[in-house]
Formats: C-alpha cells, sequence, structure tokens
C-alpha cells in the first residue's frame, strides 16, 4: 500500500526530533514543555515527566519526554510540540525544528561555557533567596523547586538547581542573571560570571561598560532588545576551543566544591588550577610518578587530563584507570571522565569491575576483547591480575598497556593486589629490560607513615611505596601551594571525649555471666588459660581468640566453644559501651537463637552455654528498659547531630562506625528517636562481604550505589557507614563528618575527613574516655605532621641517592618474588598438600585432603568435586538471579561470589560458593579450618600464603566435569 501524505508527514516529523534529539535534552525544560502538550499527552504522562526530573534531573526527563512524544500518531502532535517549546522560553530550540521569518536569536552557546567553568565558585557566593525575585526567565513552578530545594538541601544545591534551570531559559537567560546579581548588589558573584579575575590585570572602567553595554545591564533596555554575545564570548571563545565543552560538561565530583579560578589546559581542553597543571607536568614528560594531593583537590580530574594528553601523543596506546573498590568504577566513569572527556573518545572508553557497571557487560565481550576495541579503560585491579595470571587465550600481557593509574595507591603494600600488579612490572624490569614497560601514575592524598615511630622509618616506608610503584618521585604542588591551600579549605576539627556512665548494671550482669565460663574448661595444666581481669579489653579479646585457636588445634571442643561464647559476650559489652543496651542484648539474642536452631553438633557444653544466658535474659531484659543506664556517648552524639542539623542549612553529613552491626543499631536508634528521626533522613552504608550473624547485614553493590544516589541527591542526608565509605565518596554537599568511637590509622583519618567537602564542613570524632581514642587522634595529627616531613626529605633527596634507595628496595622485591616463585618450592609445597586433611575449626569435622584442591587464578582455593557439598558442606543461595550471575561468569568475572559454604555438622562458615566461567564451586577460606598432617602439630593458618602448602592449578580440562556443582537449596539449608 503507498504511503499517505499524512504518513509522509508524521515520518517527517518524527526523525526531524530525532535528529534534534541531543540538542533538545540539553536545552529545553521537559515538565514545562510537557505542561503545554496538552493534546499529545495526557495528564499521567505530563505527571511522570514531572516526577522524573525531581528523580533524576532535567536530562532524563527531557529524554522520557521526547519518547512518549515519538510514540504520538496524533497528527497535530509536532506543531503543538514547536508551540510549547516557544511558550516554556525554548524559541531558540523551536526555531531549528520550524523556522519562522524572523528567526530567534541564536542561544549564546560561549555563555554556557562560561558559566560551566566559574559555575563551582558561583554557586558559593550567590544568595538564591535574594536573586529569584529578580529573574523574570524563570517560571513560577521554577522558583517554588528551588525555593524548596533551598529550604531542604541548602543554598549551595539549590543555586545548582537554579543555574541548571536558567540555561534552558532562552537566550535572554545571561543578560536576565547579570541583572539580577547587578540589582541585587552581589558585585562578588558577577564578577565571577563576568570573570574579571581572568585577565593578567583588572580591566579598565572602559572596557566594564563596553562589557555592560553589550550584556544590557548598564540600564533599563527595551523588551525587544536582542543580545549581543561577541564582546562577552569573546574572553572565552580563543580559550575554549574544545567544541565538545558545551554538550555534556558536567563538573567532576571531586571538584564541585573546589574554590578559586581555573586555568585553562595547555591543549586548549578542559579548565585545570595552575597546581593541578604542576602536579601533571612530569607525568606529561613521561616520567612515572606519585601524585600526593589533599582530598577535595581534583586529583581525579589531573587523571582525565593526563589520560587525554596520553592518549593524544600516543593515538594507539592503551591506558588502564586502576580503582581498589566497585562503586568507584561507574563513579569515576559517570562523574568525570565521560563529562570532562571530548566526545571523540566516549568510543574509546571502556568500563569493567565485575560486580557492577561494566561496559564490558553491555556489549557482552571479555575484558580481552574490551582490551582490544578501547583505549582508556577504568577497571577493579583484580580483573587485571586475574588476565595477567592466566594462561588461555583470555591472558593479557604488562606490555599490552602504556600507562596505568592506579587510585588510591598508598594501598600498594604487602599482598594487595596492585602490590601484586606492580610485582610484575618490577620483575620484568629487571628480568626482561628488553620488554615495554608502561608508564605508571599514582594517586593518593596520604601515603601514611605504615606504624612509624620515627622521621628514618617514616621516610623508609615511604619510599617503599615509591619503590613498589617503579616511581621517579613523589609529586607535590610546590610552586602554587599557596593556590592549592587557598582552594582546598580544610573542615574545622572537634574532639568530644565523654565520661564514664556511673553505673553500669546491664554490663556487671555480663560480666557476672561470662566468670561462669572459664570454670566449665579444664583447668589442669598450665595457667596461661586462666583470663585477664579486664573484661571487654583488647587484651581479654586477644586472650579468647587465642583460647579458639588452641582448641581448634587440640581438638578440645570444649575450649574452643566456651572461647567462641565469650568472644560473643566481649562483643556484647562493647556495643554495651558504644549503643544501647538493648543493642547488646539483641546482638546475644540472634546469636542463641542461631545456636538453638542447629540440629546436629549440639553438645552438653552447648547446653550449658545456652543454659547461662537463658538464667539472665529476663534481668537484662528488663535493664533494658531502664534509660537511667544507658551510656554517654551516644547523649553527646545525639546533641552533636541535633547541632549540626539546626546550625546548617540543607545539613548533609557522615556517621563512621566500626561494624556492620553497629550501623544498623544507630540507624534502628535514631529512627527511634524522635528528636533525631524529625531531623535525619539516614540509611546505611557497608561492605559488600557476608556476615557471621545474619547473611542479610551486608549490601549488594546495586544497593550500595542506589544508598549513595540518595545521599548525592538528597533524599538522605545521613549515611551511617563503616570505612567502605572512607575513600573515593566524593559529594560536594556533604557538610559534616563524626568518628563515632572510630579511631584507626593516620590515612583513614585524612580519607574521613576529606568527605567532609562543603564549605564550612565539619570533622569530629566522638568517643568515650576510657578507649583511649582522644589520645590515637592526637597521635594520627603528629603522624600527618610527620609524613608531610618525610615527603619533603624524599623529594629534597639528591638524584643519585634517591635512585640507589629505589634500587635497593626493588631488588629486594625481585628476591622475594623469585622465592615464591621457585617451582622446586612450589613442589615441595605441593608435595606437603598430599596428606594434609583441612578439620572444621569448630567441630573438628575432617573436610577434605588438601591434595584435592584446585588453585584458580593464583588466589581461590576451590574444591572441584560435586560431592563436596552433598557430604561434608552445604551451601547457602545466591542472592541474585543465577542466570545474571552465569552471565557475568562468562565476561571474566573471576571469584563471583554468589553465596556461602559451611559445615553441614556445625554451620560453620568455610567459605563462600564461588561462580567461575559458568562452574559453581566452593572456594575455602583457610583460617575456617585446622590443617592436619599425621607426625606434625595442628596449625590454624590466617592464609593461605602461610599454610606451607600449594595445591596444583585448575584444570579446565580434567576438572570441567567435576565443577557442574548444584547448590543446595533445600529448606534446612535456608
Amino acid at each position: 500500500m503507498p504511503t499517505t501524505e499524512s504518513e509522509t508527514q508524521a515520518q517527517t516529523e518524527k526523525e526531524l526530533l530525532r535528529v534534534f534529539k541531543e540538542k533538545l535534552v540539553q536545552h529545553i525544560h521537559p515538565t514545562a514543555v510537557g505542561r503545554f502538550c496538552t493534546t499529545s499527552l495526557q495528564e499521567k504522562d505530563q505527571e511522570e515527566v514531572k516526577r522524573k526530573e525531581e528523580t533524576a534531573g532535567l536530562q532524563a526527563a527531557a529524554d522520557l519526554l521526547l519518547e512518549k512524544l515519538l510514540q504520538q500518531n496524533n497528527p497535530g502532535w509536532f506543531p503543538e510540540f514547536v508551540q510549547a517549546l516557544r511558550q516554556s522560553g525554548s524559541e531558540h530550540v523551536a526555531e531549528d525544528l520550524c523556522p519562522t521569518d524572523t528567526a530567534a536569536p541564536a542561544d549564546p552557546s560561549p555563555y554556557r561555557q562560561l558559566l560551566r567553568i566559574v559555575q563551582p565558585d558561583l554557586t558559593q557566593t550567590i544568595v538564591v533567596a535574594d536573586l529569584l525575585p529578580y529573574l523574570p526567565c524563570l517560571m513560577q513552578e521554577d522558583k517554588e523547586q528551588i525555593e524548596q530545594t533551598r529550604k531542604t538541601s541548602g543554598n549551595t544545591r539549590a543555586a545548582d538547581v537554579l543555574l541548571e534551570k536558567i540555561v534552558r531559559c532562552g537566550p535572554e537567560w545571561f543578560s536576565e542573571l547579570c541583572k539580577a546579581l547587578k540589582n541585587t548588589g552581589d558585585e562578588k558573584s558577577l564578577d565571577l560570571l563576568l570573570d574579571r579575575r581572568g585577565a593578567d590585570q583588572d580591566p579598565t572602567d572602559e572596557d566594564l561598560s563596553s562589557l555592560f553595554r553589550s550584556l544590557s545591564i548598564s540600564g533599563p533596555s527595551p523588551a525587544n532588545e536582542e543580545v549581543q554575545p561577541a564582546d562577552a564570548s569573546a574572553m572565552k571563545a580563543a580559550m575554549l576551543d574544545d567544541p565538545n565543552l558545551d554538550e555534556g560538561y558536567e563538573e567532576d565530583a571531586e571538584d564541585v566544591s573546589v574554590r578559586g579560578t581555573f586555568a585553562i589546559g595547555a591543549d586548549g581542553s578542559f579548565p585545570m588550577r595552575d597546581y593541578q597543571l604542576e602536579l601533571a607536568e612530569d607525568v606529561l614528560k613521561g616520567e612515572n610518578n606519585v601524585i600526593c594531593s589533599p582530598t577535595n583537590s581534583g586529583k581525579t580530574r589531573v587523571a582525565v587530563y593526563i589520560c587525554k594528553d596520553h592518549l593524544e601523543k600516543n593515538p594507539d596506546g592503551k591506558v588502564l584507570v586502576m580503582v581498589n573498590k566497585v562503586h568507584l568504577v561507574e563513579q569515576h566513569f559517570q562523574s568525570q571522565f565521560k563529562p570532562l572527556l571530548p566526545k571523540s573518545f566516549h568510543s574509546k572508553l571502556g568500563t569493567i569491575s565485575g560486580e557492577n557497571y561494566s561496559s564490558a557487560e553491555e556489549e557482552h565481550i571479555s575484558f580481552k576483547q574490551l582490551v582490544e576495541q578501547k583505549s582508556l579503560i577504568i577497571l577493579t585491579a583484580q580483573i587485571l591480575e586475574n588476565h595477567l595470571n592466566r594462561d588461555d587465550e583470555e591472558k593479557v600481557e604488562l606490555s599490552d598497556f602504556s600507562l596505568m593509574i592506579f587510585d588510591e595507591c598508598h594501598h600498594t603494600k604487602k599482598e594487595n593486589v596492585y602490590n601484586k600488579i606492580m610485582g610484575r612490572v618490577i620483575l620484568q624490569k629487571f628480568r626482561q629490560p628488553h620488554l615495554p614497560l608502561p608508564q605508571i601514575v599514582g594517586f593518593t592524598a596520604s601515603p601514611g607513615v605504615g606504624g612509624a615511630r620515627t622521621h628514618v622509618q617514616a621516610v623508609s616506608h615511604i619510599l617503599q611505596i615509591l619503590a613498589n610503584l617503579n616511581a621517579t618521585k613523589i609529586k607535590t604542588a610546590e610552586k602554587h601551594e599557596d593556590e592549592l591551600k587557598k582552594v582546598v579549605g580544610q573542615p574545622k576539627r572537634e574532639c568530644h571525649i565523654t565520661n564514664e556512665r556511673h553505673q553500669d548494671p546491664f554490663g556487671d550482669e555480663l560480666k557476672k555471666m561470662m566468670r561462669q565460663i572459664p570454670g566449665m574448661i579444664d583447668m589442669e595444666g598450665p595457667g596461661e588459660r586462666r583470663p585477664p581481669a579486664d573484661f571487654g579489653t583488647q587484651m581479654y579479646e586477644q586472650w579468647v581468640v587465642e583460647m579458639e585457636k588452641q582448641g581448634g588445634i587440640e581438638c578440645r571442643r570444649c575450649v574452643q566453644t566456651c572461647a567462641d561464647h565469650l568472644r560473643k559476650y566481649s562483643d556484647a559489652l562493647v556495643i554495651n559501651d558504644t549503643l544501647r543496651m538493648s543493642d547488646a542484648f539483641q546482638y546475644l539474642k540472634e546469636f542463641y537463637a542461631k545456636e538453638s536452631e542447629r540440629q546436629e553438633g549440639f553438645d552438653d557444653t552447648d547446653q550449658k552455654l545456652t543454659s547461662i544466658f537463658s538464667e539472665s535474659f529476663f534481668r537484662l531484659e528488663r535493664l533494658t528498659k531502664k534509660s537511667q543506664y544507658e551510656n554517654t556517648n551516644l547523649g553527646a552524639l545525639k546533641e552533636k547531630l541535633k547541632q549540626e542539623c539546626e546550625a546548617k542549612e540543607g545539613a548533609r553529613g557522615i556517621l563512621y562506625t566500626k561494624t556492620r552491626q553497629s550501623t544498623a543499631f544507630l540507624l534502628s536508634w535514631i529512627r527511634n528517636t524522635p528528636e533525631l528521626n524529625n531531623l535525619l533522613k539516614a540509611d546505611q552504608l557497608t561492605g559488600t562481604g557476608t556476615g557471621s550473624i545474619s547473611k542479610n547485614n551486608h549490601m549488594t553493590p546495586i544497593k550500595q550505589r542506589e544508598v549513595i544516589r540518595k545521599f548525592r541527591e538528597g533524599e538522605l542526608n545521613l549515611l551511617i557507614a563503616t570505612t567502605v565509605a572512607e575513600e573515593g565518596l566524593n559529594i560536594k554537599e556533604c557538610n559534616f563528618v563524626i568518628r563515632y568511637g572510630l579511631v584507626t590509622n593516620e590515612i583513614a583519618m585524612m580519607q574521613a575527613s576529606g568527605r567532609a567537602r562543603a564549605e564550612d564542613s565539619t570533622y569530629m570524632l566522638v568517643a568515650g574516655g576510657k578507649t583511649g581514642a582522644g589520645q590515637r587522634e592526637e597521635n594520627n595529627m603528629y603522624k600527618v605532621q610527620m609524613m608531610h616531613r618525610a615527603i619533603k626529605y624524599i623529594q629534597d633527596m639528591p638524584a643519585d641517592l634517591y635512585d640507589q634507595e629505589i634500587q635497593k628496595r626493588q631488588r629486594a622485591i625481585c628476591s622475594e618474588l623469585h622465592a615464591r616463585n621457585n617451582p622446586a618450592i612450589k613442589a615441595r609445597k605441593q608435595a606437603a598438600a598430599s596428606g594434609t586433611f583441612l578439620h572444621c575449626k569448630k567441630c573438628n569435622e575432617k573436610a577434605c585432603d588438601a591434595a584435592e584442591l584446585r588453585l584458580i587464578e593464583g588466589a581461590h582455593h576451590v574444591h572441584p568435586d560435586p560431592g563436596f557439598l552433598r557430604t561434608v558442606g552445604k551451601a547457602d543461595e545466591a542472592e541474585e538471579p543465577l542466570q545474571e550471575l552465569q552471565e557475568r561468569s562468562r565476561l571474566g568475572s573471576v571469584g563471583c561470589r554468589i553465596g556461602r559454604v559451611k559445615c553441614s555438622k556445625c554451620e560453620q562458615d568455610w567459605g563462600m560458593l564461588m561462580l567461575h566461567k559458568g562452574m559453581i564451586l566452593p572456594c575455602l577460606s583457610v583460617k575456617n579450618f585446622a590443617l592436619r598432617k599425621q607426625g606434625l602439630p595442628a596449625r590454624r593458618p590466617k592464609k593461605w600464603k602461610d599454610s606451607g602448602i600449594a595445591v596444583a592449578e585448575f584444570d579446565y580440562a580434567q576438572d570441567i566435569e567435576l565443577g557442574e556443582v548444584a547448590m543446595d537449596t533445600s529448606d534446612d539449608d535456608l
């Protein structure tokens, strides 16, 4: 059937919309446009677009609006849409779709470029409430939304929303904004917008008058006067050479709160400050550097700049940007690399993380294929290590890459995956010098001092990090240090140490119960089994751990079980000291409920220990209802949270605590405290590993991303987090950080304080007096000063002395790796594996001969026999759809965790159930076993590398039949 004229017209209109879709998404106001499309869109469609704008932003809402319009068959939809564009202030876009005789003024995109450069500073200076009445170009509902944002999320976030909306108000928006700033007397913001600081010297009055005239802000102007952008745009047009900058530029998450003037990159690309250019200068010459700069100084922007420069100079180069946390892959890609790099680079950019956001997964290709197709890949480092270690067609070589960037490179030590990768680089440097090596660049806010007590030890620690990274120097901002200090503000530091409570009957009852347990143990022989006098202390905890270990080695289940219960009571004492009595009680209730559910391995010792708790159950329960005995730490924390929320409009913060369990208890406390529940919208942010008490006290990567998104967008104003959120979480509106009884090392302290990124931010420690937290925090401050002195000392070292120190350490690395990889040593260890049996550390049940295990990618000790989980072991069910997990595994995600492996007799954790290339395999952790061999004493190593045994590599040809393990998901196991 021939196409009718009306059908042809409809096809043409839709094709026109598709052609201009990218510009429409960038420029229109979707809610306003949708409101004028009364015939084409139903009311429910308009509401859906409005909700999308509120939850996901203008671009996502514009995408949705255009999608709905493209589904229209009503012949009048296109004229109505064009008219809606004109009515909502987007005449310049309407003119593209349907030109009139008198064309509307072109959108002055140089003004948009200018605004994007100064927006981070502008949001810190403009006063939204004063400005709104003077902006007639904004629709009334826009003003109401901006005002509501100001009330709920603060002036800075409201300013962001205002600037995002005003650029969509047609070509007059820049003139309107300048007029409004002039009328409100905000000269500082006007200076920023007109970039008066960008010149080498202040402009003359004549220059300013000319500029003001071109912007129509010197006085009343006729309503039909058009803006002439030529003069204003000339300031930036020469510098902003990149045509892609106007479309898709978004300030990188680490830079958005940074104040100060941007310089322009030497290649005319995205803006860079002077100190950032200084940090990058030696790397741009091809040197290996560790770049050390404070949190919130824009290190990621420097990394993007380096990558762009490298690929422009080396079109055939391959760049890897490695991170140490899964969620950072997506954050770096979406918030920094993609927005900052020109569109010509986007097709060269790839991501892969195994468990999270992955362009490889979207394109259904492996890591090897991704390397072949992309020039710049952001990935978790373990993926690279896995593929360097392979011996099949998916193997990659160091020489495949021309540049490797390590984010948070202070982790390059000991057994960290960064150090494993760099160990390969060092070996190749000395053993195969003819092979090309990639350039290495590390980024860190703090290399730390590694527990050093003296300046010499601190210098040695940092030199070791530099040797591990094959770095020629550690680079800091020296020439432009003053600019760096001005730009990167430090939060106000506070330390609140509380007094001990006068009475603690709940804790006294716990200690009374604990005193009964050692009496159950056979006390004959040496007296080293007698417990320390102070319950709940680190010394007591160490004694309990040693008791549990010795009980397992000696097959004394009574000793081991008693030690296990004492550890739970010790944990409950710690919870009682930091949280509510009811939380400590709940912790013990969950443990004993789980113990009571065990069907096997429940003997007289278990019965006696359970009866101790049962006899005190009601006394403990009554005490939890007596609020006068609650600890004083929570009271101090409550006051600090209230103080931050009431003193700061749009307060948003992170509360750090030690364990996942305590994040759940703190969240419950906030929700059950009316004074806080009315102020705080809180949620947890913890790691992805499974826990020992409950299968559900960890987070999936998807849940992590969702919580971070809500916090970033203001749906939440408090994250209760473990140390998983100390590094890389870049949220500019975060204006307070509280570490609740949590003091670790100087690196963690600097990383945590760096999460407070907004102006007038606060970093505080709240802890009990008897914990010694205050003194440890002071020690960390001293270590930070020691670190800076050590860095300066290393930078001032003569070049030959520096090279000598690095070479000495690298030769030691080669010797250690050679010994570790020596075939003769491996053969002896494999021989030692035969006849070494793994016994459950809790019930002493024999699990398997170590020789039955196989090694995957040098890291995972798996049992390939499907009978293993039907006899001695059992598996929990997967927490994600198996089909999705299998697809992820097919793409090369080694060690994808899908559940837990337990002892079938006592339900002691043995390790994880992993998915590898479509095979479900039990992966065992040696810390959960006692190793026994006839004629030798039993051992309890914490790590496989300390076990003294080695196992054969997983052989796909021989073991694939054994690898088809089905999970046990019967009701008894759930």
